[in-house]
């Protein structure tokens, strides 16, 4: 019953925040054998589908499952929506949020989850997400898109998405219009994220000691292995600056920009802006801006990122600083993400019990 496909499931941020709501993603699709080459690392029950969704047919994925899945969820690709970067408004990818919705109302799960930007809510995209709407049976009744930020969730990240969420209602009763709103919460600060770690170095893995964010990821995304920590954990590998970029960034102001890279440093005590996730090489291999340390001058390692966007210490990415940071970035927060998956989880259980 608790079955569920992630479409353009990258590294697995969705996914994540589903299996710890008692949720299974059997199946999960990505164009980008890159951006999803760590997915059955850490989704260990979860089989990658690398293909492309304009040509993959609904069936095979029902050949995977062996029955239609109790939930569908994916954030299709969000460039030519995007207020940051160059909005690319004929950019066939935009096309894919009909495809989201098409696998949606062929495959006819009881829930779907759609993620995107804020852009996609601007007057002159929000026909094509209305459009995709209507591809739906009329069972589904769909909540009003809500962009949520995730800091009001307990990441340490301001990113703001957009959501769009449906039940079919031949199967589960409709969500409450309150599924989307913000928990009661303390925010937590890039301090309380990414503290408690030791800084990068020359190896990408190291041992490292319990600390309090940490120990709450752990209690929110159950280890694979206990041990893990003493084992060494990825994504620690230092990024070598020149001494006079490390002078440049020693000058920068917590929360302001360093003048020629633009680079923004971060604030212990607020949470971090949104992580940007760069273009692959079809698109010109542009590395995001990556943020400052608030202390040190460098940019955040690959963990202290991880930290940030909320996945745990576990969770491992690419061999390389680049398309980790690229992975981290194109994901949805896990917090934000076990935080509705576990909305959902109660309404149905609500609603059988």
């Amino acid at each position: 019953m608790n079955a569920c496909v992630d479409l353009f499931c990258g590294c697995g941020g969705l996914s994540l925040g589903a299996s710890a709501a008692g949720f299974e993603p059997r199946v999960a699709v990505d164009v980008d054998s890159v951006l999803s080459s760590s997915y059955e690392r850490n989704h260990k029950r979860g089989k990658l589908l690398v293909a492309d969704l304009f040509e993959l047919e609904p069936s095979i994925l029902l050949e995977h499952l062996g029955s239609a899945p109790f939930g569908v969820f994916g954030g299709p690709p969000c460039q030519g929506f995007s207020s940051i970067g160059r909005r690319i408004p004929n950019d066939p990818r935009n096309d894919l949020i009909l495809r989201f919705f098409h696998f949606v109302s062929e495959l006819r799960p009881a829930f779907f989850i759609m993620e995107n930007v804020p852009g996609l809510l601007n007057a002159r995209n929000r026909p094509l997400l209305d459009d995709g709407l209507r591809k739906l049976p009329r069972d589904f009744v769909i909540l009003e898109p809500k962009i949520v930020d995730a800091s009001k969730f307990g990441a340490a990240t301001r990113r703001r998405r957009v959501f769009v969420v449906g039940a079919d209602t031949s199967q589960i009763a409709p969500f409450p219009s309150s599924l989307l709103d913000p928990p009661e919460t303390d925010e937590i600060t890039v301090q309380d994220a990414i503290g408690g770690l030791p800084p990068p170095g020359k190896k990408d893995k190291c041992k490292i000691t319990l600390d309090p964010f940490g120990e709450r990821l752990d209690l929110m995304f159950s280890p694979h292995d206990m041990d893990y920590r003493e084992k060494g954990v990825s994504g620690f590998q230092c990024t070598t600056h020149r001494l006079e970029i490390q002078e440049r960034f020693s000058k920068v102001p917590q929360g302001g920009k360093d003048t020629k890279s633009r680079y923004p440093r971060l604030a212990w005590d607020k949470p971090a802006p949104t992580l940007r996730a760069g273009t692959g090489s079809d698109r010109g291999s542009f590395q995001a801006a990556r943020p400052i340390h608030p202390v040190e001058p460098r940019v955040i390692s690959v963990r202290e990122a991880a930290r940030i966007q909320g996945f745990p210490d576990w969770f491992e990415f690419h061999d390389t600083k680049w398309h980790s940071h690229r992975m981290i970035g194109n994901s949805v927060s896990p917090i934000v993400s076990r935080a509705i998956f576990s909305r959902i989880a109660n309404h149905v259980s609500g609603c059988s019990g």
